[in-house]
């Protein structure tokens, strides 16, 4: 299929928000917490091999013009994909994308830089970042084209029942969550320390327990990570229960989803430091993840009344 300078326009202009998306989310972050521009200046230093304190406006300016092209690169890259293939323009191919191949490119840079992902400032937003940027590329492709409009886009993608329950689902399990550590924390007598410690290592790179900072900025501040973590994970939940009262054997991805969260979980708070480990229990970081799940599956179900049934089938347990 020939490919038109339309389709390069749009793909060039799709890729440059969601590069301009990201630059905003991550000079807020650095923002609150208080060292405005550390990302760029880190990721400049580690990119053009310099180190952080001669990094100059310079660099940072000389970082960003390479930042946008791989953006628009890649923004062209995904038009062209869904035009030759007619590939749907939603915000779940958005979100896919965006995870996919903005995180292959956060990674790949900080390889060839030599850094390891925790020693990022703004790490810890990086997959929430990346999801947005994706959606924020494919509601412009949507709009650019020549399919419905973007106010119908909007409306059918968060007036869908799966949208809508999976975000619910998602503020259900994070007010599980977050409740549960609070009980936590007040039997213990330290009121908010878990969220704060997690807020502290994230936000602010604490390496040890003195370091963390019970205050309510810390405490929002990871709380926000916190609450976009579970309506993502809502979302993707809510889409594969949907298939699987169509399709009962999929239910093993909904398992395999749940097994991979708490892993990935674990493995975060390992990154964030060993002593976090040792300040907040590694079982009640497994309660709390067992009751979110719980709640979310619970709402979920009566959402969809026929799931039960689908999951007593013959087809979902008998043998090959």
């Amino acid at each position: 299929m020939k490919i038109d300078r339309r389709c390069l326009v749009s793909g060039a202009m799709a890729g440059f928000l969601a590069g301009a998306v990201l630059i905003v989310l991550y000079f807020l972050f650095d923002l609150i917490r208080g060292e405005p521009l550390a990302t760029p200046t880190f990721l400049a230093a580690n990119l053009l091999g310099q180190g952080a304190l001669d990094i100059t406006s310079v660099h940072i300016a000389l970082f960003t013009i390479v930042h946008f092209v791989a953006f628009v690169m890649l923004g062209v890259l995904a038009s062209v994909v869904t035009e030759s293939s007619s590939s749907p323009r939603t915000l779940l191919v958005g979100t896919a994308y965006g995870l996919f191949a903005y995180s292959l490119l956060f990674y790949a840079a900080l390889a060839v830089s030599g850094a390891t992902i925790v020693d990022a400032p703004a790490w810890p937003i990086v997959f929430f970042g990346n999801v947005v940027a994706g959606a924020v590329m494919m509601v412009y492709l949507r709009w650019a084209s020549t399919e419905e409009g973007l106010t119908g886009f909007a409306e059918g993608a968060f007036g869908s029942p799966v949208v809508r329950d999976g975000l619910t689902a998602g503020l259900i399990g994070a007010a599980v969550v977050a409740l549960w550590f609070l009980v936590v924390d007040m039997v213990v007598g330290r009121p908010l320390y878990t969220p704060a410690a997690l807020g502290s290592a994230m936000l602010y790179g604490a390496a040890a327990a003195d370091a963390v900072l019970v205050s309510p900025g810390t405490v929002l501040g990871y709380t926000l990570y916190h609450v976009a973590a579970f309506s993502l994970l809502g979302i993707v939940a809510s889409a594969l229960i949907t298939q699987v009262v169509k399709f009962p054997p999929l239910m093993f991805g909904l398992i395999l989803l749940f097994v991979v969260f708490e892993t990935f979980v674990v493995l975060l708070v390992a990154l964030l430091g060993t002593w976090i480990m040792q300040e907040v229990a590694w079982w009640a970081i497994l309660v709390g993840n067992v009751l979110a799940a719980i709640s979310m599956g619970t709402y979920l179900q009566k959402r969809h009344p026929g799931l039960p049934e689908s999951l007593t089938e013959e087809v979902l347990w008998a043998e090959p």
